[in-house]
């Protein structure tokens, strides 16, 4: 059975997160934080409940942000890194999807969840420096 999308309720939530910060302070490097991900096409990882995705912060870009979103389908591949460091209860089994890190405005986010340690935030640099450079 195909799971049908409801972008219309995506797109009345996106307007009110265009005017509206849900989040008033600046997430760091390492940091895990729930975002408004929303609804997207095809195999583009969705927000689930509330439209809400986990992601670790990469890098800071001005008022944006290079983030990749977590998971906890659990994939042995080049395209999913299984976080070990994670420091907070919400997924036990949490993967990074490599593959699915874009740049997104400050606005989506919602709130901190946890973080990965510094060790594990470079191994996760390298991965990521490996899949796309």
């Amino acid at each position: 059975m195909k799971h049908i999308k409801n972008f219309n309720n995506w797109g009345i939530e996106k307007e009110k997160i265009n005017n509206e910060y849900l989040y008033n302070f600046s997430p760091r490097p390492r940091e895990i934080i729930f975002t408004k991900w929303g609804i997207n096409i095809g195999f583009e990882s969705d927000g689930k409940k509330n439209f809400l995705r986990p992601v670790l912060v990469l890098k800071k870009i001005g008022s944006l942000y290079w983030v990749v979103p977590l998971t906890s389908k659990l994939k042995e591949n080049m395209f999913h890194y299984r976080l070990q460091s994670v420091s907070f209860d919400a997924v036990e089994n949490s993967m990074i999807m490599l593959s699915q890190a874009r740049v997104i405005d400050e606005k989506r986010f919602i709130r901190k969840i946890g973080e990965v340690s510094w060790k594990e935030y470079k191994e996760i640099q390298k991965k990521i420096k490996n899949l796309y450079f």
